[in-house]
This record gives C-alpha cells, sequence and structure tokens, in this order.
C-alpha cells in the first residue's frame, strides 16, 4: 500500500503514453526510413548532441545538493533522491546510445537480410521516438537544477538573523506536528 502512495502517477501515465504512441509511430511509419539514411543521419545526429548534452546535466546534478546540505545527516536525507535523478539520467542516456547502436546495426546488416531489416527499422524509429518525448524533461530537469544552486547560494548569503529565524520557525513547526 505504502508504494501505491509514492506512485507518481503523472509520470507513469507519461511513461506509457510515450510508449504506445513510439510504438505505433515504429511499426506505421517504418516504411519511412527504410532505405532512406539522410533520415537516420539525422536522428544519429541529434540523438549525439542530446547524449553530450546530458553528460553535462548529469555532471550537475549533485552540485547543488553538495552545496545546499550542512551537515552529514542533511547529506544523508538527500542521497536518495540525488541518486534517483542519476539513474533517469543515465538510464535516458543509455537509451540514446541504444538508439545509435540500432542505427550501426541498421547500416551493417546487409541488404538480403529484409525481415531482419524491416525489424531493426521499426525498433530503431520507436525507440528514437519515445527517447526524443522522454528529452522533452531535460529543460525541466536543468532549470530545477539551476534553481537549487540558486537557493543554495541564496541561503549561503542569508543573513544570520533571517537563517536563524527561519530555523527557529521549522523547529516550532516540528513540535506542533
Amino acid at each position: 500500500m505504502e508504494t501505491l502512495k509514492r506512485t507518481d502517477w503523472w509520470r507513469l501515465t507519461q511513461l506509457v503514453v510515450a510508449i504506445a504512441v513510439s510504438g505505433f509511430i515504429g511499426y506505421r511509419f517504418q516504411p519511412m526510413v527504410a532505405n532512406n539514411p539522410n533520415a537516420v543521419n539525422t536522428v544519429v545526429t541529434i540523438f549525439s548532441i542530446l547524449a553530450g548534452f546530458l553528460i553535462a546535466v548529469i555532471t550537475f546534478i549533485a552540485e547543488p545538493t553538495l552545496q545546499q546540505a550542512r551537515t552529514w545527516d542533511e547529506l544523508q536525507r538527500m542521497k536518495d533522491t540525488v541518486r534517483r535523478k542519476l539513474i533517469r539520467q543515465k538510464l535516458l542516456f543509455f537509451l540514446y546510445l541504444l538508439t545509435l547502436g540500432i542505427a550501426l546495426a541498421m547500416f551493417l546488416t546487409p541488404p538480403t537480410m529484409l525481415e531482419l531489416l524491416k525489424w531493426l527499422q521499426t525498433v530503431f524509429l520507436g525507440l528514437a521516438t519515445f527517447v526524443f518525448l522522454a528529452s522533452f524533461s531535460l529543460p525541466g530537469s536543468l532549470m530545477k537544477i539551476q534553481m537549487e544552486r540558486y537557493e543554495a547560494v541564496l541561503q549561503d548569503s542569508r543573513p544570520k538573523v533571517v537563517a536563524d529565524a527561519k530555523k527557529a520557525a521549522e523547529q516550532v513547526k516540528k513540535r506542533n506536528r
């Protein structure tokens, strides 16, 4: 029951819709990829760029947390959040690489193996669509990271009186629960 309460239903719905749309597009539009190296090259170029961008995002994920935490205990509490963010970005990065790998497999498959080529093209287009849809979360992730950095710097520069008052208010809140 606890797992159901913690499930992010909106994110799960987005995942199911993205999988369904990607499967449909991969199956329905596979003929548009067949014998069209320009389409495949365009996708390969875009995902290569996105993979590099994602590595930069992954690099920045933990930094705001490290700046924000004041004690070992705070770092421990934030560890799971940072881990979840990193896992999501790492999974997206591996999907980029998988898409590029399938594109390579398409180029290396002999033209005589038509059925295999057709399935590779279908999977390539479906996966490319899915990864493209998943990439829409990148700007939001980057914005959240930058806002966490901003908050950490703001907290560091906050006058001691304000910081002490905020801390006292949080302690009163905890006692009243």
